[in-house]
């Protein structure tokens, strides 16, 4: 008859590991919960830039102002005289070069972050050290044993204390936490950006501008009465397609925080060899 030794449970109060050994980590998803990028400052520069099918449209409205002031009475107004049109079409306009445009951006946040993270291949943790070690319910050995020529009954034994204990390797094939590896905050900085070169950029929808201008007009009076002719210029102006040449940028970041890293993990391939352990407490042993 095979028999099996069950141990209700085995704790461990420290011991050592010689090598910790893991084959494969594999990183998900890695998800930051704000980016935030302090002190940004960029150098843009153009080689030269062209603009293709320009076309402006000058409105012109005009306003006639009045206004009468005498002692015993004073009254002012406007008149709108109406508006008149003048489409321009400039064609294709070729800037020679745009250098050294400098922009700052004192504070740039963005929040829900994802990046891909690639795996963690052979990595080797050297030794180390664990503490409060437990299992429960173990039966040695699973399919059971038999003893020829030596019968055995029913066993009993409360516990049994162990001095010491070593173990040659422990492997676990798998290791799937099931919560993700929130990692505290990173800073970064202060950031250099190197300069780099990009090819042509190429607008890829029409450019819209308006452009509204002071007032402007001739005024004259005589006496208590005054008068003048006056006129708003409104430009529309519209670029078919913007192409930038020899695009060149340079930069730094002062500073550089992320926040509420979290990172989903898959352990492939553990391997624990020439492990010590210092006391070990087997309680319930029963055959």
């Amino acid at each position: 008859m095979a028999q099996t030794i069950n141990i209700a449970q085995v704790a461990a109060a420290s011991g050592t590991m010689a090598a910790i050994e893991i084959v494969k980590i594999v990183l998900g998803g890695v998800t930051i919960g704000t980016l935030t990028l302090s002190g940004t400052s960029l150098d843009i520069a153009s080689g030269s830039a062209l603009m293709q099918n320009v076309r402006v449209v000058m409105q012109l409205d005009f306003y006639f102002n009045w206004s009468v002031n005498v002692w015993f009475w004073s009254d002012s107004g406007s008149i709108n005289l109406g508006s008149i049109y003048v489409p321009v079409n400039l064609g294709d306009v070729a800037i020679p070069s745009l250098n050294n445009i400098p922009l700052s951006v004192p504070n740039l946040a963005a929040s829900s972050v994802s990046a891909v993270a690639s795996p963690l291949t052979s990595v080797n943790l050297g030794g180390g050290s664990f503490t409060g070690l437990a299992a429960t319910n173990l039966a040695i050995p699973q399919g059971g044993f038999t003893l020829a020529g030596l019968a055995i009954g029913a066993v009993s034994v409360a516990s049994v204390q162990s001095p010491a204990t070593s173990v040659a390797k422990v492997s676990v094939q798998d290791f799937h936490p099931n919560a993700n590896i929130v990692l505290p905050n990173v800073t970064i900085g202060p950031v250099q950006l190197p300069s780099a070169s990009a090819a042509d950029i190429q607008a890829t929808s029409s450019i819209y501008l308006t452009a509204i201008a002071s007032q402007q007009g001739i005024g004259f009076g005589f006496g208590p009465v005054s008068a003048g002719l006056y006129v708003t210029p409104t430009a529309y102006v519209s670029i078919g397609a913007l192409q930038l040449q020899g695009v060149s940028m340079s930069g730094s970041v002062a500073q550089a925080i992320l926040a509420n890293i979290g990172v989903p993990v898959d352990i492939s391939g553990i391997n624990l060899s020439t492990i010590d352990i210092g006391q070990l407490d087997v309680t319930n042993i029963t055959i």
